[in-house]
This record gives C-alpha cells, sequence and structure tokens, in this order.
C-alpha cells in the first residue's frame, strides 16, 4: 500500500511550510549530515518508509521509522522520530529566537564590568603628568600608580574568566535552544555574556522558562 498523491502533498505541504527546523534535524541525527549542509532542507517525496530531503548539500533518502502503515500514522510517527532526533543531537524543542537585555542586578554587572574594560582600553592613556594620572593620585585609593598595577593585574583573570562564561553559554544553552551560530541573536547572548557573566546565562534560563510555560 502506498500514499495517495492527495495525502503525501498535504503531508509535504505542511512540514515544510510548518518543520523546516524538523527536517534539518532528521538530516543531521538520523544521516549524519552537518548543520549547513542540513541548511534549507525540504521533503521533496514521500513514501510509507522514507522521505526524499533536499538541502543545501544535495538528496538525501531518511528511513521512517517505524514505517507508516496509512497516511494517518505520519503525525505520530514525524513528531516521534522529531523528539529522537533532538534527543540525538542534544537539542531542546523550546527555541530561543530573541536577545533580553540586562535588568536590576544583571544591568549592574553590565555596567561595573563594561567600566572595567573601559580601564583596560585607556590604560596607556593614563601616564605620569596627565590630567587622568592627577585626578586619580588625587582620589584612588593608593593614587595612580596603584590604580594602574590593579588593572594590569585582573586583566588576565577577568579576560578568562569572561570568555569561559561566553564559550559556556554558547555550548550549553545557545545550540541547546536553537540559537543559530553566528546570527544576530547568538552574538547578542554571547558578547552580552562576555560582559556581564552568570546573571545573563540566569536570565537566558528565564527566558527559557517562560517559552516552556507558553508552549504547554
Amino acid at each position: 500500500m502506498a500514499l495517495n498523491e492527495p495525502h503525501k502533498s498535504r503531508i509535504i505541504g505542511h512540514m515544510n511550510a510548518d518543520h523546516g527546523g524538523e527536517i534539518e534535524e532528521y538530516l543531521r541525527a538520523f544521516n549524519g549530515v552537518s548543520a549547513g549542509s542540513a541548511r534549507g532542507a525540504q521533503i521533496t517525496d514521500m513514501s510509507l518508509t522514507t522521505m526524499t530531503i533536499k538541502s543545501a548539500s544535495g538528496t538525501h533518502t531518511v528511513a521512517i521509522t517505524p514505517a507508516l502503515k496509512t497516511a494517518a500514522d505520519a503525525r505520530v510517527v514525524l513528531v516521534n522520530m522529531s523528539a529522537q532526533a533532538k534527543a540525538k543531537l542534544g537539542l531542546s524543542s523550546i527555541k530561543v529566537r530573541a536577545w533580553h537585555p540586562p535588568s536590576g542586578l544583571g544591568l549592574l554587572t553590565f555596567a561595573g564590568v563594561a567600566l572595567y574594560f573601559v580601564c583596560a582600553a585607556t590604560y596607556l592613556l593614563v601616564a605620569p603628568s596627565t590630567a587622568a594620572w592627577r585626578l586619580l593620585d588625587d582620589f584612588w585609593p593608593g593614587g595612580a600608580t596603584a590604580y594602574k598595577w590593579l588593572v594590569r593585574a585582573i586583566f588576565v583573570p577577568v579576560m578568562l574568566i569572561h570568555l569561559g562564561e561566553a564559550w559556556w553559554m554558547a555550548r550549553s544553552r545557545l545550540r541547546k535552544h536553537g540559537v543559530e551560530f553566528g546570527s544576530k541573536v547568538w552574538f547578542l547572548w554571547t558578547l552580552g555574556t562576555f560582559v556581564e557573566g552568570l546573571p545573563a546565562m540566569k536570565r537566558f534560563d528565564r527566558v527559557v522558562e517562560e517559552e516552556g510555560k507558553k508552549s504547554h
């Protein structure tokens, strides 16, 4: 028994229109296609046992497991395959599609770390006989010399900690929740975490929690 054309066209049309991400995940999880090569995946044909999918890397055949008995089985089987693909790829069904700016404690942290980066960027401009040097000598505990020592002493630890936090955000959260690498949203969350640190990750987790509530 085969899928009749009206049923097949309806299933393919629905999947291509509303579930392009899931089709890409089928290729990645079940056929080992890379994320870049799976981009733009669309189903071009379908039987009870296979899907023919065209993507940026060419045409692929994905086995439907378990095979359909009738067209009525398609929704349940394809949804289950999507869940299996996500589990295999370490992805979540909850997608984050926007950046949320810092507020409250996160805003204070962002401002504080940003201020340190300004201090580090202007380190060489603070020299004897400059107005900045005189101002620091008057108001900074220990004077301008102590200020420059502090900025220099914590530079490497600050950079390592914040680079690590940005890397962990991208690895543990952004990829999992469908934030595409290199996209505007990816850069905003990653760079925001580099500056802000842990509060950005906690804010992202709250966004995920809220998105999860909307989906139930």
